[in-house]
């Protein structure tokens, strides 16, 4: 929208730089011509130019109010679609988790073997279905340009609340952990919540882990696993809806989770590893 609005009113600049520069150059000639037949063929140069640019800034007129009025039906097109992603996403959050707790409970109270891998089976689908509405209501919040809700916490902190979401992740500190950062709690979250899915989902990982250390006036967060690895253009990670295979996923969790650092003034790098993969998220410390 803005790129064509830019490219309009370069048009239209140079259409009326153009137009005035014909007609002055006219206007010139005619004032130093002194032969009769020479003045009536400049003066009807000079309305012929009058006339074709009178119709060039009517065409660009035109053309502008027409591309305003498409713009601003995309716009609000654009912001119809994103409210009813987070419309949708947050009404189906309560019952997500409601049916998340009911599986819990019933996996604590069988002892049915058969009965607990369906459930496990059931469990993780759900946890699945409960990581998509996030990712949907991330894409619906930046489509916005919605602001995080940033805070200093330390890595203590962190480490406590994400325990409990995912106690199979193992921690390794290689500074104290009261070293603190300024980051959405939340989104920061539903970012380690999507890389570890795609270790597992598409790695086939077994085994992840996240190495937090410090790197000049940034605390980075290192996620490593041992699963098959990447092996394509790690470039192209993050753009969204770009398939890098058959069973790689569309791209948006990735493209959510840089664009959610990015908003927490931070950085995410794809380093090169010999087994499995890692990703690296670097935050500003708090001092």
């Amino acid at each position: 929208m803005f790129f064509s609005l830019a490219w309009l009113s370069l048009t239209l600049s140079l259409g009326v730089w153009w137009w005035i520069l014909g007609f002055r150059q006219a206007k010139t000639i005619s004032e130093i011509s002194i032969s009769a037949e020479r003045q009536l063929e400049l003066n009807r140069v000079n309305r012929m130019l009058q006339l074709e640019g009178s119709f060039f800034l009517s065409m660009l007129t035109l053309g502008g109010v027409t591309l305003a009025v498409l713009s601003y039906r995309d716009h609000k097109r654009s912001k119809l679609i994103a409210d009813f992603f987070s419309t949708v996403t947050h009404e189906m959050k309560t019952p997500i988790a409601s049916l998340q707790l009911q599986i819990e409970v019933l996996l604590e109270d069988t002892e049915n073997q058969d009965l607990k891998r369906k459930l496990t089976k059931i469990w993780k689908e759900n946890q699945r279905i409960e990581s998509q509405m996030g990712n949907a209501f991330y894409l619906a919040s930046l489509m916005q340009g919605e602001a995080l809700y940033l805070e200093t916490l330390t890595l203590q902190e962190l480490q406590e609340s994400y325990s409990h979401h995912e106690p199979d992740l193992i921690w390794e500190l290689n500074l104290p952990v009261t070293k603190k950062v300024h980051l959405d709690k939340k989104a920061f979250f539903a970012m380690l919540k999507n890389l570890t899915d795609n270790a597992r989902r598409h790695g086939k990982a077994n085994l992840i882990k996240l190495v937090i250390s410090q790197e000049g006036n940034r605390i980075c967060f290192l996620l490593e696993d041992n699963g098959s690895g990447f092996f394509g253009k790690k470039q192209f990670l993050t753009q969204p809806f770009l398939r890098h295979s058959k069973t790689s996923g569309s791209g948006i969790g990735l493209y959510i989770v840089k664009k959610l650092i990015e908003k927490m003034k931070g950085k995410i790098e794809f380093p090169d590893s010999p087994n499995g993969f890692q990703v690296k998220l670097c935050l500003n410390e708090v001092v």
